[in-house]
């Protein structure tokens, strides 16, 4: 299972969205996160573990600096 890590909410929670349904939220203790996580982080689950994947967290957002980008340059 991958999931982004959508947000992180008071009382040490991450807020993640599931990337195989869309829209599907799923809250976990940032205690089962990797240390160095981040908004935005790609993460897999596997062996019982929430895992950094760091190149689709790389292809993600150079994904959404482009979407980002085409917006400017349509608006001008």
């Amino acid at each position: 299972m991958k999931a982004v890590i959508d947000r992180f909410e008071d009382n040490n929670f991450a807020v993640l969205e599931l990337n195989d349904q869309p829209g599907n939220m799923l809250i976990v203790p940032c205690s089962e996160l990797p240390d160095n996580a981040q908004q935005g982080d790609v993460l897999s689950y596997q062996n019982g573990q929430w895992l950094l994947d760091r190149n689709e967290t790389i292809q993600r957002n150079n994904e959404i600096e482009e979407l980002f980008n085409n917006l400017l340059s349509n608006d001008e």
